[in-house]
């Protein structure tokens, strides 16, 4: 239960917060992007943020499908909100989210994480997302 409030938290959290302020001196300012920003990917989707690289979400992905292979949902779901801190705008964090709250009997939740990521989708993923939105 206390993990699923954490999970809500973080969910209710990454729609309440705004761009971070951008000082003159930042590098980003003088191109044209915020500081915090997400570049966009073709076809709709967001990639992570460039200091993590996508290689970090995507191995905290594949650790979350092999943990819910094994029955392991705790640990899934831990992978998965780092995921989410790390990347709130990847549709295939939320796609994750969906499938692994679907795997513990929770359909809800998988709707709910399923139409967050609708916001962010483009694609497959957003074919993917709509399985669960549409049932």
């Amino acid at each position: 239960m206390r993990l699923i409030l954490v999970v809500l938290t973080l969910l209710l959290g990454a729609c309440a917060t705004g761009p971070a302020p951008v000082s003159p001196s930042d590098p980003a300012a003088s191109q044209g992007t915020s500081a915090g920003a997400t570049p966009a990917v073709p076809g709709g989707t967001t990639a992570p943020p460039p200091a993590t690289g996508p290689g970090v979400v995507d191995k905290l992905l594949e650790e979350a499908r092999s943990l819910r292979r094994e029955g392991d949902m705790a640990g899934c779901f831990a992978r998965l909100e780092r995921a989410l801190r790390i990347a709130p705008q990847y549709a295939p964090v939320y796609l994750e989210l969906a499938r692994s709250h679907s795997a513990a009997g929770n359909d809800t939740r998988a709707v709910a994480s399923a139409e967050r990521g609708l916001l962010y989708c483009g694609g497959a993923d957003c074919r993917a997302l709509r399985r669960f939105t549409d049932s």
